[in-house]
This record gives C-alpha cells, sequence and structure tokens, in this order.
C-alpha cells in the first residue's frame, strides 16, 4: 500500500510541475487540465493512506466528500463549500480535455 500511495504521490507531482510549465508558456487550459489530475491524485493518495481505497470517480468533489467521511470532516466540508466553484471549474477542465 505503501508504495501505491508514493507512486500516486509521484505521479500528483508531475501533473503540478507540467502545470506550472503550462502556465508559463500561456497555455491554460492545458494547465487547469493537470492541476485537476494532481488535485485527483492527492486526494486519492490520502484516501489510500487513512481508508485504503477509493471510489472509482474523477469528481474531486466526490472524492473530497469521501475523504470527510473518514478524516478532518470539518475542514474538508468548509473547502469544498469555500471552493465549490473553482472545483466546479477544475472538474470542468477534465472533462473538456
Amino acid at each position: 500500500m505503501r508504495e501505491e500511495i508514493a507512486l500516486t504521490l509521484r505521479r500528483a507531482e508531475i501533473f503540478k510541475r507540467d502545470a506550472e510549465i503550462d502556465f508559463s508558456n500561456g497555455d491554460f487550459d492545458i494547465c487547469m487540465f493537470h492541476l485537476e489530475q494532481a488535485a485527483q491524485l492527492m486526494i486519492k493518495a490520502k484516501l489510500l493512506e487513512v481508508k485504503g481505497s477509493f471510489e472509482k470517480t474523477h469528481s474531486l468533489r466526490r472524492l473530497l466528500q469521501e475523504l470527510a467521511q473518514h478524516w478532518k470532516s470539518d475542514e474538508i466540508k468548509r473547502f469544498i463549500e469555500e471552493n465549490k466553484e473553482v472545483l466546479r471549474d477544475l472538474e470542468r477542465a477534465y472533462i473538456s480535455s
């Protein structure tokens, strides 16, 4: 399990790095896609750590809701509420890619 978590986090870092490069190059639509992928993988890594699995979905909001059931519930629920537009935009970037 530790290896899977490490691999997932490494992939998230690569997507984050790619997003930074995309942003520098003015490729904002691809930057959003890479940011969504990085966020998705980071959440999935945390779910692997706290519960050993995660729902097979690409929805950041669903993944965060699942995480809130197992870890820092109030903080995550507040994060979802305060960032719902950003999360929606990231999900749209993934869907439209």
